[in-house]
């Protein structure tokens, strides 16, 4: 692998890929590109990095990228929303989560350059898994076209490795939660976190919606510790396609999180195509990519309720 100048991420104007981008400016020297169309991140993410000389920003789509030669690595962070919206809109989910990640793929092929390839996957690739906690060798149960579509680039990558020197790390997001993972402006924000919807609903004066009993269960993983493994899954020579579970290790009832913030709440019914219970084991990123959580649930809530 070459050394790392100059990085692309995909959807940096999202709640991942903003903080992404304010911890690469602060770790490293590297030159980095963002390119997002706003589907749906926000411009306020990123702003106060626009003139910064190292940072320069797309406005457009991936499919607006013809080259990806300049680049040593790519932060494949861009994605249209949740489980729930994927079963209303499948095709534009298709679109957005699979054809545009085939398009950065097919450019690695048809260029034959091949940087690092990061990509955001999910936790929502296991289901309700049978073993918990969860391990990467966990059989993959997808309850949603979200979940299918974001475990279907996985398998492309692990397919088309087998052909070309793909050099590829597949992050598997738990619950994330921190700064700007909820935008009032747009209910379909990608990776929006149950976290930020009820601290932004406590904040304005109305009531918490818990979905069924409250009884599932969360593995809430911070944004910034996301950006940490992010980053060392890029400098890390030794990892070669594989994945990883990015959680924090630990478990907290929705009901339990609401109660924490406010004790206005109320349930409204459950959702289909959603786990009972995710938690992870994340021995193998701490063994691998010497990755530790570093942020708690908690201390998050009390400063910011």
């Amino acid at each position: 692998m070459k050394k790392i100048n100059n990085v692309l991420i995909t959807g940096v104007a999202g709640f991942i890929g903003s903080n992404l981008l304010d911890y690469l400016l602060s770790k490293t020297t590297w030159k980095i590109t963002g390119i997002d169309n706003y589907s749906t991140g926000n411009r306020k993410n990123i702003e106060a990095h626009l003139n910064e000389a190292r940072f320069s920003f797309i406005e457009g789509s991936i499919e607006d990228i013809k080259s990806l030669k300049p680049y040593d690595c790519i932060f494949h962070l861009a994605a249209l929303p949740r489980i729930q919206p994927s079963f209303e809109f499948v095709t534009e989910h298709i679109s957005a989560n699979l054809t545009f990640s085939m398009h950065l793929i097919e450019l690695m092929v048809k260029e034959n350059n091949f940087p690092k390839f990061v990509f955001s996957s999910s936790s929502a690739v296991y289901g309700t898994p049978e073993k918990i906690p969860t391990p990467e060798s966990e059989k993959i149960d997808c309850l949603s076209p979200y979940a299918f579509q974001k475990y279907e680039v996985e398998k492309y990558l692990e397919l088309l490795s087998t052909r070309y020197p793909l050099d590829y790390v597949c992050l598997r997001y738990f619950n994330p939660y921190g700064p700007r993972s909820f935008n009032p402006d747009n209910k379909f924000n990608a990776y929006s976190s149950v976290v930020g919807i009820f601290l932004y609903r406590h904040k304005n004066g109305q009531q918490l919606l818990v979905t069924g009993d409250g009884s599932q269960k969360r593995d809430f993983i911070h944004v910034y510790d996301l950006a940490k493994a992010n980053y060392l899954a890029a400098v890390n020579p030794n990892i070669l396609n594989t994945a990883f579970n990015i959680g924090n290790g630990d478990t907290l009832s929705v009901l339990d999180l609401a109660k924490q913030i406010s004790s206005n709440y109320e349930f409204i019914p459950k959702r289909e195509g959603e786990s009972d219970i995710t938690f992870a084991d994340v021995t193998k990123a701490k063994q691998m990519l010497d990755w530790f959580p570093e942020h708690d649930i908690k201390d998050f809530i009390k400063n910011n309720i």
